[in-house]
């Protein structure tokens, strides 16, 4: 989110491209907080697709020939010294990921934490704990932005599950690949995944369908252990789902740069919008694994090399508030990197069945996978608010299937009742 003097250098080239940030640059997943950087320099609020078009020159006025047609040497072209869009698209995208990758490894190596003493843990809520004092983890969540939570699905569900998406996601990369389905009615665009590694990249946002007996099985597994923390924080059955998803993060692929998944409202650019908290709640599906970790304690699977990692999701706590967006938003690159030097961050290290429940506008990154092993995580996302405020979903929360979308579940379709 600092690569302003690299995306005016890209589009200063050539100043007929208008370009905004893909999700793949900013966003976790789908949409990044919301920076868009035009030839001028400008940087404004805007949508978060990946455009790069050239611009038109004004179409001449009809002259009143047959049919109602221009003169074809009047007709608007393309200039000829530059690519057709879609090419263009590819090209800046490309480069936009390049420069993103940099940064992120820059702010793991040299900033996030670095004036606090580094990452710490996650605090973490013991499940017992959420069961008798949902309230009072509620209160802390929303205080907080992220939390650590113990064995919210069972180990025997954690592995089925990841056996199911493993299988699930080849049958969509497949359809993808045939044209049976666009890519975006199976994932979700995703911060620095890779770009080089082709179509897919190294880390993907696969969504699952809320239909299949087994996704609904572990949505009702956890709904049911979450139940008081879920009342207390979003409501109770109405609460709508907004997400239904999976991250897959194959070996080697890239730490991503810090970002919120949805912006703040209201805000500067939609003063008159207003949404609830939305709550994503990340669940491991086997243990994700740290060398150094290891190194110090015995273990009884295949070691990890010191340094090697599966890719822990570093959170920067309390950064969820309508302040830390309007400097994240609008300050300057020094002034960013010094918000991450100076505010702890603490990364969530999950077991199979643990989770992580946090505000989507709190700042985040996934790590990179620097081990031989995929990382799984099945996630979901809820609110009291039933509808995002913005047009289309901008800024949103959107990892969902478009039946499933059109669906528009529940946590009540999933077991959650009103009173415990």
């Amino acid at each position: 989110m600092t690569q302003n003097n690299s995306w005016g250098a890209i589009c200063g080239v050539i100043p007929a491209i208008r370009c905004s940030a893909p999700p793949s640059v900013l966003g976790r997943r789908r949409r990044p907080y919301p920076l868009r950087l035009v030839s001028s320099g400008e940087r404004e609020c805007a949508g978060s697709v990946l455009r790069c078009e050239v611009a038109p020159k004004p179409r001449p006025p009809d002259l009143g020939l047959a049919h109602g047609q221009p003169s074809p040497s009047l007709q608007p072209r393309t200039p000829p010294h530059l690519p057709p869009a879609a090419a263009l698209n590819a090209l800046v995208e490309k480069a936009l990921n390049a420069n993103a990758e940099l940064l992120a490894v820059r702010e793991g190596r040299d900033i996030v934490g670095s004036k606090t003493g580094g990452v710490q843990p996650l605090v973490r809520v013991p499940l017992a704990t959420v069961t008798t004092r949902g309230k009072a983890v509620a209160r802390l969540l929303e205080k907080e932005g992220c939390l650590g939570l113990d064995d919210v699905l069972s180990k025997e569900t954690c592995a089925e599950l990841l056996a199911w998406i493993r299988a699930h996601r080849a049958e969509a990369m497949d359809e993808v690949t045939s044209g049976a389905a666009p890519f975006g009615a199976r994932f979700g665009g995703v911060n620095c995944r890779g770009v080089a590694a082709g179509l897919f990249g190294k880390r993907q946002d696969l969504f699952v369908p809320g239909d299949h007996p087994l996704v609904a099985r572990a949505m009702s597994e956890i709904v049911a252990n979450l139940a008081p923390l879920l009342r207390a924080a979003v409501g109770g059955p109405d609460a709508a789902v907004h997400e239904l998803s999976s991250l897959f993060a194959e070996p080697g692929s890239p730490r991503q740069c810090v970002h919120a998944d949805t912006i703040h409202l209201p805000c500067p650019q939609y003063p008159d919008a207003t949404m609830a908290p939305l709550y994503t709640c990340f669940v491991a599906l086997q243990d994700v694994r740290d060398g150094d970790a290891e190194a110090a304690q015995s273990s009884r699977l295949p070691p990890l090399r010191r340094g090697q990692q599966m890719g822990h999701t570093v959170f920067l706590p309390r950064t969820h508030t309508a302040e830390s967006h309007l400097l994240w938003n609008a300050g300057s690159p020094k002034e960013k990197e010094k918000f991450l030097a100076v505010h702890p961050a603490a990364q969530s290290a999950l077991k199979t069945g643990d989770a992580v429940l946090f505000d989507s506008r709190v700042l985040h990154c996934g790590r990179e996978n620097s081990s031989d092993v995929d990382r799984v995580l099945f996630y979901f996302t809820v609110s009291a608010q039933r509808d995002w405020p913005l047009p289309n979903g901008l800024h949103g929360s959107n990892s969902l299937r478009p039946t499933d979308a059109a669906r528009r579940w529940t946590l009540g379709d999933f077991g959650l009742e009103a009173d415990g």
